[in-house]
C-alpha cells in the first residue's frame, strides 16, 4: 500500500483550513494546518512533510518568506516544497513566488481537482513554477492592468510584459507609478500613514564602466532579489529607474520604514560581486519618505520626498546608505532589535 502523503495546511482563515484540510485527506492524505507562518514552518520540522499549501497573506511569516525559509534544509528537515494560494491573478505575486522558488501558484479557491493534483503530485520531481489560474478570478489590480493594456485585452505574457522588468522581476514604472497614487488616495482617506523607500546600487555607472554591463545587471538583480524577499505581501516594489528601485509601504510610519530599510541592509551584509578574481563589494544607499496619518500628500510629492532623502544618503564605512532626516541621520538599528513583525 502505497504511503499516504504528508501535507501542512497553512491559512488565515479557520473555515478555510477546515475546508482544505477535509479536501485533501478525502484524497487520502495527512494533514495538519497551521494559521501562521511560523506555526507551518514548525510543524514542517517536525513532521516529514511532503508539500505546504500556503496562503500568500499569512501574518507574521508570509507565505513568501515561508516558502523561501523551506527551501533551505536545516539539520531536522530537507527541502520541502511549497504551492501558494492567491486570491487574484496578480502579475507582482506571480514574480515574487518565482523568486521565491515555490512550484506553483493557485489563484482562487482549491477545488477537488486542484486537491487530487496536489495530493498525487511527486513535487521532488516538479520544477518551479508552475501556474495554475482558473477562469473566474478577479485581479485586485484588473483596472490598474487595463490602464496599462490601454484597455485592450491581452495575453497573459503580454501582461506580464507590460507590468513586470523583465531583468529584476520587479513592477515597472508605470504600474508602481499608479500603485504610489492610489495608496496615497488610501491614506488620505483612511488616516493611515504610508512609506516609500528609494534605493540605488551606489556609483552604479563607475561600476559599468569598470567592470562591464553584466556585473552591472547582477548587482541590479541582488538588490531587487532583496527587495523582493523583505517586502510583505502589502508592499510593492518596482524598478523605477535604471539602477534605482522604490518599495512602497502602505500603513508604515517612520519607525517601519526603518526598520524595512535596515533588513535590506543586513540581507545585502557581506554579498559582494565576482570581477574576475576580485570580489567588489555591493554598496546601496536608501532614501525615506513619509506621509503621516491624516496628512495629504499627492504621488509626486511622495516620490520627490524619498528621492531627495536618498540624495542626501551617505555610504557608511560598511558600504550601508544612512538616511538622512532634516540633517540627522538614521543610524541602523542594532541586529538585536531586529523585529520582522514590527514592519507590518
Amino acid at each position: 500500500m502505497a504511503k499516504s502523503p504528508v501535507l501542512v495546511v497553512a491559512h488565515f482563515d479557520p473555515a478555510e483550513r477546515a475546508r482544505l484540510s477535509a479536501l485533501f485527506e478525502a484524497f487520502g492524505a495527512k494533514v495538519h494546518v497551521a494559521a501562521d507562518g511560523p506555526s507551518a514552518a514548525a510543524l514542517a520540522q517536525k513532521h516529514p512533510v511532503d508539500l505546504v499549501v500556503a496562503s500568500c497573506m499569512l501574518p507574521t511569516l508570509s507565505g513568501f518568506e515561508l516558502c523561501r525559509t523551506l527551501l533551505v534544509p536545516d539539520d531536522a528537515r530537507g527541502a520541502v516544497a511549497t504551492v501558494l494560494l492567491a486570491d487574484a491573478d496578480d502579475p507582482y505575486v506571480r514574480a515574487r513566488a518565482r523568486h521565491v522558488g515555490a512550484k506553483r501558484v493557485l489563484v482562487g479557491a482549491p477545488t477537488e481537482i486542484d486537491a487530487k493534483s496536489l495530493v498525487e503530485g511527486d513535487w521532488k520531481k516538479v520544477d518551479p513554477l508552475e501556474i495554475s489560474s482558473r477562469q473566474g478570478g478577479t485581479s485586485r489590480n484588473d483596472r490598474l492592468i487595463r490602464d496599462l493594456l490601454d484597455g485592450k485585452p491581452d495575453a497573459e505574457e503580454s501582461v506580464m510584459a507590460k507590468v513586470t522588468d523583465p531583468l529584476t522581476g520587479l513592477v515597472q514604472r508605470d504600474y508602481l507609478r499608479l500603485k504610489v497614487e492610489e495608496e496615497c488616495k488610501r491614506s488620505a482617506r483612511y488616516g493611515q500613514p504610508l512609506s516609500l523607500l528609494a534605493a540605488e546600487v551606489a556609483s552604479f555607472d563607475q561600476l559599468v564602466e569598470k567592470h562591464g554591463k553584466a556585473l552591472g545587471e547582477e548587482a541590479l538583480t541582488e538588490l531587487a532579489g532583496v527587495f523582493l524577499c523583505e517586502s510583505r505581501d502589502v508592499d510593492v516594489a518596482g524598478r523605477a529607474g535604471p539602477a534605482r528601485f522604490h518599495m512602497l509601504l502602505p500603513a508604515t510610519p517612520l519607525e517601519g520604514a526603518r526598520i524595512a530599510a535596515n533588513r535590506i541592509f543586513e540581507s545585502l551584509s557581506g554579498r559582494t560581486l565576482q570581477a574576475g578574481a576580485h570580489e567588489i563589494p555591493l554598496q546601496v544607499r536608501i532614501g525615506v519618505a513619509v506621509v503621516p496619518g491624516g496628512t495629504k500628500q499627492t504621488a509626486d510629492g511622495l516620490v520627490r520626498e524619498a528621492e531627495a532623502d536618498l540624495a542626501s544618503a551617505q555610504l557608511g564605512g560598511d558600504g550601508r546608505g544612512i538616511q538622512l532626516r532634516g540633517g540627522t541621520p538614521v543610524e541602523p538599528l542594532p541586529a538585536k532589535k531586529r523585529d520582522k513583525s514590527s514592519a507590518k
